[in-house]
């Protein structure tokens, strides 16, 4: 039994810690070493109204904060009088969880005069929404040429169950593993 409790321990902690997935995407031809200060994109306010504004004011500064905190730690710094080096910008994706579908419901039921009833029940299709969680999507391009040079997707971080400190700890976690990967590793030779 202690063997059995063991493992179920090991495996809690190892999917516990796991983290967000992280995927990367960049282009490997690209020269990161003169990349030293950044500024935010802005789009423009067409743009953004189109996309329907900000839609979490909260986590928006909750991303950019620890955005801009892993950045300053790996040395690079924020520009707003100069053109900055590169560009930096992100987005939320969710996706709105759902519970439902088929369930079954089975009735008894005694009448009058010695009778039995039965009936079933099938709502089939029936969902109720519980939640959304989301992705961040990280993005960095030229200054000067606005070409798009990396990305990166944290999955399954933005969880609108948490507490507020909870999710200023995944947001932090996430956007470091995020980063860890800017910038990529020059090409071998």
């Amino acid at each position: 039994m202690r063997t059995i409790w063991a493992g179920l321990t090991v495996l809690a902690l190892t999917f516990g810690c796991a983290g967000p997935t992280i995927k990367y995407d960049y282009d490997s031809r690209a020269n990161y070493s003169t990349f030293h200060t950044y500024d935010w994109y802005a789009p423009s306010k067409a743009a953004l109204a189109r996309a329907g504004g900000v839609q979490n004011p909260i986590m928006d500064t909750r991303v950019r904060r620890a955005v801009e905190a892993e950045l300053a730690n790996r040395k690079f710094q924020r520009e707003t009088d100069k053109d900055p080096d590169f560009l930096v910008t992100y987005y939320p994706v969710y996706l709105h969880r759902r519970r439902g579908g088929a369930r079954v419901g089975v009735g008894f039921g005694f009448g009058l005069f010695r009778s039995v009833g039965v009936g079933v029940s099938a709502p089939v299709g029936e969902t109720r929404p519980t939640g959304a969680i989301g992705s961040i999507v990280l993005e960095v391009q030229d200054f000067k040429t606005h070409q798009l040079l990396w990305s990166a997707t944290a999955e399954n971080v933005l969880d609108d169950t948490d507490t507020p400190e909870g999710s200023d700890e995944d947001v932090a976690k996430a956007v470091k593993k995020m980063l860890e990967r800017f910038p990529p590793a020059p090409p071998k030779s």
